[in-house]
């Protein structure tokens, strides 16, 4: 869902889509925290601009913990990442600070989702658009 939004809103092409799915099988992103969260996400050519997509689900969904690919982590809230090299990995070692912090995390869960948005800008110190 999130892939096809971000390839929707311009920021990557198609191709993104199967590359987080091939990353997501072989590094997991279930992220164990007191409210779990995935943030799939790839280095690809296929980025055209930096964004996130962020997904409140209604019914948890499974994905692989990051830190034991046996165990899953049951979640409501992803973190679709398409992010260029460049800032690929400065960008993530913010966002996991953010995610490791609990009132930070439960702001984006109560937030509505045009909030969203902002509330990124403001918590990881970056510029964010919202694609509807």
């Amino acid at each position: 869902m999130c892939g096809s939004r971000i390839v929707e809103a311009g920021y990557a092409e198609p191709g993104f889509i199967d590359e987080c799915i091939k990353r997501e099988i072989e590094y997991p992103t279930g992220l164990p925290s007191e409210v779990p969260v995935a943030m799939p996400h790839c280095m690809s050519r296929h980025i055209k601009e930096n964004c996130i997509c962020f997904l409140k689900l209604k019914q948890p969904v499974s994905f692989r913990r990051m830190d034991d690919d046996e165990q899953v982590v049951n979640t409501r809230y992803v973190f679709n990442l398409a992010l260029k090299a460049d800032d690929h990995l400065q960008f993530l070692q913010r966002l996991m600070t953010m995610l490791m912090d609990r009132s930070a995390l439960e702001r984006f869960c109560e937030a509505p989702i045009d909030k969203i948005p902002a509330l990124l800008s403001r918590e990881l110190n970056v510029g964010m658009s919202c694609a509807d």
